[in-house]
């Protein structure tokens, strides 16, 4: 029987389906080693390189940890779409040549993979990483010729039928992908992803001295803990927010990190993961803020960080010298940004080793980051690699590409977390919300019922830190019907009252006042 000339659809759903097996082959990998580039990641890591900083900027601001995210998602599903295409291509070829047509498509999308290949520490070599896109590329070739040969065989169907037949090559697909990524998975769970990449329970020397965080002042009752929707007081590890430019987190091995101390100290310096561990550390709360949280958004946390003191990493090193201006900071990767002399000196300035009571996770900065209370979170530059003391005033990454601020010091700020915007408010009502202020702590919190006419003072709850937010309250008892505009602000611990004047994040941070809408519904 003649080869019947399979429909543009037939085709791309065949070359969509090989696509996704290939894909699923890297994400096995990466799932059991995360050193293991994903080639869809590292092809957009590229390509963001050559995003205009105001754009890249300009998509961090309104989409915050979703920027970068979405763009590596947008990349992968464009790439299992590219596959789709060459599978068209391919389907329109005679039937004795679609075999050679697949395989030189599958090549030819190899290459690309290659071009996504990011050398990184305790990475794959070349070569390993060239077999793998070898694996994907004999995936995808005999994935490709097996759909299509099974779709050529049949004689001229119904539409119905015809979709059916496309349906199921696109299950078969996806039933084998989800294998793969499942055994990924498992394996990577059970073996804790071949390394250490963070978040385990921290362990520290025995007779290492540690200094614990003060105790919050005791409190009685459930007035705070039981308000349903405000935020805690403490972030979840997994919960804590992150920003970074880079799209793939550096993988490091403790064992063989070092971090660099060099520049205008007495003594240039190189401390093993071992020997920072041994150091005398604390543990103190603090609130971070990244500078492109606006008004009210949730690119803030707080989290319990443990570490040494940087000014006593720098003493190792023999001081720092009287020329010194800034502290530069290093990152694998790349990333740089700095601190001035007295800020980097202050005994609040950590090189942080773990949160929460857990090593740093990898998203975090593993194996050590900076922790400097009271400044944007640009500057507390994770995946430490070298601590660079200079005579100038030097300036980050964002500083560089895009202007950002470089003293970001935190804006005192404040947020309503219940109720939410719009939302329906019967009889008597709890408000509730946070403020924090860098370093400076809170005094009081005001909350204002009548769209900033007149103010109101919250309750406050004791103080976690004074480098952490403060959850407030206010009982509400509303006495007329219809729309009602709420604004909250803050009085930081040296009396300033927080601005009412709005500014956007760039390029040093947001201020204004939170406000929302509630609908008060009285009988």
């Amino acid at each position: 029987m003649e080869a019947r000339r399979l429909h543009t659809s037939e085709s791309f759903v065949a070359g969509v389906s090989a696509m996704l097996l290939a894909t699923a082959v890297f994400g096995l990998a990466y799932l059991i080693q995360a050193s293991i580039t994903f080639p869809p990641l590292g092809l957009a890591q590229r390509l963001l390189h050559l995003v205009p900083g105001p754009v890249a900027v300009f998509f961090i601001e309104r989409l915050g940890h979703w920027a970068l995210r979405s763009f590596a998602v947008g990349l992968t599903v464009g790439g299992i779409a590219v596959g789709g295409l060459a599978g068209v291509v391919v389907g329109r070829q005679a039937a004795a040549r679609r075999g050679r047509a697949a395989w030189a498509a599958g090549i030819l999308l190899g290459l690309a993979a290659l071009g996504g290949y990011r050398t990184q520490p305790g990475g794959p070599s070349l070569l390993l990483y060239g077999v793998l896109v070898g694996v994907a590329v004999i995936a995808y070739a005999t994935t490709l010729r097996g759909a299509l040969d099974r779709l050529d065989r049949d004689p001229v169907p119904a539409p119905a039928r015809g979709l059916g037949r496309t349906r199921r090559e696109l299950l078969r697909a996806l039933a084998g992908s989800g294998a793969l990524l499942a055994v990924g998975f498992v394996v990577g769970r059970v073996t804790g992803g071949l390394g250490d990449q963070g978040g385990r329970p921290l362990v520290r020397p025995v007779g290492a001295r540690l200094r614990p965080a003060p105790a919050p002042g005791r409190e009685t009752g459930t007035a705070f803990t039981s308000i349903e929707g405000l935020t805690p007081e403490i972030t979840l590890n997994r919960l804590h927010y992150t920003v970074d430019e880079s799209i793939i987190d550096p993988v490091v091995d403790a064992q063989d990190w070092e971090l660099v101390v060099d520049g205008l100290v007495g003594q240039p310096l190189r401390l093993r993961y071992a020997d920072l561990m041994a150091m005398a550390a604390v543990e103190q709360y603090v609130t971070l803020q990244c500078i492109s949280n606006y008004v009210g958004g949730d690119l803030v946390s707080t989290a319990k960080w443990t570490g040494v003191a940087l000014a006593d990493v720098l003493a190792r090193a023999g001081g720092v010298s009287d020329r010194a201006v800034r502290v530069a900071f290093h990152a694998v990767g790349g990333y740089t940004d700095s601190l001035p002399v007295a800020t980097a000196m202050a005994r609040t300035t950590l090189v942080a080793y773990g949160m929460n009571g857990t090593s740093l996770p990898r998203a975090h900065g593993y194996p050590a980051r900076i922790i400097a209370p009271g400044i944007y979170g640009m500057k507390n530059v994770k995946w430490l690699q070298r601590v660079e003391v200079v005579d100038y005033d030097y300036r980050g990454y964002w500083q560089r590409t895009d202007g950002w601020d470089n003293v970001a010091t935190i804006k005192t700020a404040s947020r309503i977390d219940v109720p939410a915007e719009l939302a329906a408010v019967r009889g008597a009502t709890i408000l509730a919300g946070l403020a924090w202020a860098g370093d400076r702590g809170i005094k009081a919190v005001e909350v204002s019922l009548d769209g900033g006419h007149t103010w109101q003072r919250a309750v406050l709850r004791r103080e976690l830190a004074r480098a952490a937010w403060r959850q407030w309250r206010l009982p509400w008892q509303p006495a007329t019907s219809g729309k009602v505009l709420l604004k909250v602000r803050a009085v930081d611990g040296r009396g300033q009252v927080q601005t009412g004047d709005e500014a956007p994040p760039h390029p040093s941070g947001a201020s204004g006042y939170h406000q929302i809408e509630v609908v008060v519904d009285n009988p």
